[in-house]
């Protein structure tokens, strides 16, 4: 399971399945296809578990449909929540760098990264 705020004007409810834009916010899933699918909506942004406070918005849990979350490096600045692939490189030895890739993969970032070798966290499937 795993907490994400929700795109703006959009209505997320119990059970409904969610997909995820290229800035890290959920939306109604309607197609898999050609949408980032994560998983289903276990709370809602109609009756949420917390109330919005201060710059920390409405978040709705989502269980997501994979069994690990890494921190990976982005391997380029402005690298879009996606699908993301392994470089084949390591920054400092340690964290795996991700490139951003236009068909799906097991890696789905589930944040964007603005600059290169920024910390991002990656949905394993």
């Amino acid at each position: 399971h795993q907490a994400f705020n929700v795109k703006a004007g959009e209505k997320i409810v119990q059970g409904m399945p969610v997909a995820l834009n290229e800035d890290g916010l959920i939306y109604p899933c309607t197609d898999p296809s050609t949408q980032v699918y994560l998983g289903v909506a276990v709370t809602d942004n109609v009756n949420p578990a917390y109330q919005p406070q201060r710059n920390f918005p409405v978040e709705v849990t989502v269980a997501v449909e994979g069994y690990m979350i890494c921190n990976w490096v982005s391997n380029a600045a402005d690298l879009k929540a996606g699908y993301v692939v392994p470089s084949g490189d390591l920054l400092n030895g340690r964290f795996v760098k991700a490139n951003q890739s236009t068909d799906a993969t097991p890696f789905i970032a589930i944040t964007p990264a603005d600059e290169a070798n920024e910390v991002i966290q990656v949905l394993i499937k």
